[in-house]
């Protein structure tokens, strides 16, 4: 053969001399928009399985872009007949819930039911509405997320140790209901109680039965020292 013919091979055996290929990514060689490469190493890190085959990324990243492709042309739908040039969440939400499969497909099972938090706190008072008026309040710049479960919990524990003890003083006085009387009893009868609600005013309750000392009857001091005559003395008798 002519020396001329031969071809010169550099380094890893490519041609001497001749321009390298441009690199083709799997999306393209797949003939798809979507990134295969990104979602077979989202699938690797996310270790959903030990391991990851080669046509695992491609046919997800067909899949995904297919349903992008359906919610895009029927959100496009709803913006044009809503005289809207761009997408919003709102027509992206129509597109999804007025198509029967999608609908399906994005439904997301069924929905657990909510547990508000004072449930998940085991508490009756609403840990919710407290917050929310801690907040309205404006007590401070920022309200923590446990510090509504904590008011709520002492005022729970308030409100029962007050009931409690109303209802044992209507108990006392026969009564089945309890009424602002016996709110007033239980508060003033209880010294920490009646040390904290010091200065508050129940409407219709009354005052506690008390009688200054000074307005009681004095009694004069011979008439509490002499003592009583057992009988009175006999009368002597008369002179003939």
């Amino acid at each position: 053969m002519d020396a001329g013919k031969q071809t010169k091979k550099g380094a890893g055996g490519r041609k001497g001399g001749g321009p390298r290929k441009k690199s083709v990514t799997r999306s393209v060689r797949a003939g798809l928009q979507f990134p295969v490469g990104r979602i077979g190493r989202f699938l690797k890190k996310g270790r959903y399985a030990q391991r990851v085959g080669t046509g695992a990324p491609v046919y997800l990243a067909a899949v995904l872009e297919y349903l992008a492709a359906e919610v895009l042309e029927l959100a496009g739908n709803a913006a044009r007949d809503n005289k809207k040039k761009s997408i919003s969440p709102r027509h992206l939400l129509l597109a999804v819930r007025n198509d029967e499969e999608l609908g399906k497909l994005l439904a997301g099972g069924p929905r657990k039911k909510s547990v508000t938090r004072s449930v998940r706190a085991g508490l009756q008072f609403p840990v919710g509405r407290i917050g929310r008026f801690l907040k309205k309040g404006r007590y401070a710049q920022r309200v923590g997320t446990g510090a509504p479960v904590y008011l709520a919990a002492v005022l729970e524990y308030l409100a029962a140790e007050v009931l409690e003890l109303a209802g044992n003083a209507a108990r006392d006085n026969k009564k089945k209901s309890i009424s602002p009387r016996h709110l007033l009893l239980a508060v003033r009868n209880d010294e920490e109680l009646g040390k904290l609600l010091a200065g508050v005013t129940i409407a219709r309750g009354g005052v506690l039965p008390n009688i200054n000392p000074v307005l009681l009857p004095k009694r004069t001091e011979s008439a509490a020292t002499a003592p009583k005559s057992p009988s009175k003395a006999r009368k002597s008798p008369k002179k003939a």
